[in-house]
């Protein structure tokens, strides 16, 4: 053989060498390191659902991902209607996971109109679950086999993974937020088509109702879970669920947000309920100490109820109006620091309260660096809110307000920053 030929067969070797490498690595890889290699393909944004019992529009979900420093955040929020004999209401349910880049799960936070249950990861194998009760909290321990997913995830997991193929079969440990248990999860994939999902809408305004204005063709999967009743839904190639049936009723269809809560919150409207928003987006009006006057154009809420008597903000039906006060006005007719007749003339508004701790040695000692001398009760308040403001990070919590421990931990909703 020529020196040519050795070289050749050389070159072979070693790509026959790399090839069959490549193929061990393949087939010996573990569940969590194809979750964590396909974990970077999941897309940051909303996506939002109209949710019908029937021929009836009875509410509204969303299902948003977030990037976070340290790994993902995935809040699931669901707000619809529930009707029995002789009563009607409204169920809100939220539940807030964060998890690793390779979507191994930390936390999850369940509320519905306050906190039900924290379930945190504690050990490789372990989930430590605290319930909230009438008695106090509750704590259990589940053992899981990882990869730990919340049912939400499992589309993800699906449809990022391996080509989606009819017969496949997948089972994952979940975390039920509805049970609050850790169980298997086993889906199959059963039928593949392509769906029209529509991703924006315009106002109808003979209907006053939102239309479709745009459509897309996804080509979709649909997961049945193993189990009746159980999972039943169709995703899309990136793991989305384009629609969602739960019971025999029940249908999440995804749409536009203003076809899934815009049209919701108008039939509730017109039927003279009131009807919980999603959590908005705030933004900083920037430069809003130079503003001589102020206009906030709202829809759908009871501005009445507000109750404003401040000489400088009037309310005129859907519209807020709001001028810079005269700064030499002064209200509030003390200084600071207030005399003892003061204090204990309103001894009943300064005592102690839950979430309210204002005797804590940490509090008092931060108000105190934050008056730093300063006579002028509003503006101190204004310090205070500056402080508050550029201190504390806004984000969805689920935990009860406590004032000391917003300040230590930084972070709060508009709750905590009250």
């Amino acid at each position: 053989m020529t020196g040519r030929g050795v070289l050749a067969a050389a070159v072979l070797a070693a790509w026959g060498a790399g090839i069959a490498v490549f193929a061990q690595r393949e087939v010996t890889r573990s569940p969590m390191e194809r979750l964590a290699e396909s974990a970077v393909r999941i897309a940051p944004g909303p996506t939002y659902f109209a949710v019908t019992e029937g021929a009836r529009h009875v509410g509204f979900s969303s299902f948003t991902t977030d990037t976070i420093p340290d790994g993902l955040q995935f809040t699931e929020y669901e707000v619809r209607e529930v009707r029995a004999v002789n009563t009607s209401g409204r169920r809100v349910r939220q539940v807030v996971s964060r998890a690793s880049r390779a979507l191994a799960l930390r936390e999850v936070i369940v509320s519905a109109g306050g906190p039900i249950a924290t379930a945190t990861v504690s050990d490789d194998s372990t989930l430590l679950v605290i319930r909230e009760g009438a008695a106090g909290p509750d704590t259990t321990r589940a053992r899981y086999a990882k990869p730990l997913l919340l049912p939400s995830l499992v589309p993800l997991a699906v449809a990022l993974g391996e080509s989606p193929s009819i017969g496949d079969r997948h089972a994952y440990d979940v975390f039920d937020p509805t049970t609050l248990r850790v169980r298997r999860l086993s889906v199959t994939l059963v039928a593949e088509s392509t769906l029209h999902v529509v991703d924006s809408a315009a106002f109808d305004a003979s209907a006053r109702r939102w239309r479709a204005a745009h459509t897309d063709t996804v080509q979709a999967w649909r997961l049945v879970e193993d189990r009746t009743p159980g999972l039943d839904l169709w995703v899309d190639e990136l793991g989305r669920t384009v629609s969602s049936l739960d019971g025999a009723t029940t249908t999440r269809t995804r749409t536009s947000y203003e076809m899934a809560f815009e049209n919701w919150r108008s039939l509730g409207r017109a039927s003279g309920d009131s009807v919980t928003a999603p959590m908005a987006t705030m933004t900083r009006v920037r430069d809003a100490a130079r503003l001589a006057h102020l206009t906030l154009v709202t829809r759908g809420l009871p501005l009445a109820r507000l109750g404003v008597t401040a000489p400088w903000q009037r309310i005129a039906g859907d519209t807020i109006h709001v001028k810079t006060p005269d700064a030499t006005l002064r209200p509030s007719g003390y200084w600071l620091p207030t005399h003892r007749d003061f204090r204990a003339r309103h001894k009943g508004d300064l005592k102690v309260e839950p979430g309210i701790e204002v005797e804590s040695p940490a509090i008092i000692g931060a108000a105190r660096r934050l008056r730093n001398g300063q006579t002028d009760p509003r503006r101190f308040a204004e310090s205070l809110l500056r402080w508050v403001s550029d201190s504390i990070r806004l984000e969805p919590t689920l935990t009860p307000p406590s004032a000391l421990t917003t300040m230590r931990s930084a972070s709060g909703d508009a709750d905590h920053h009250t």
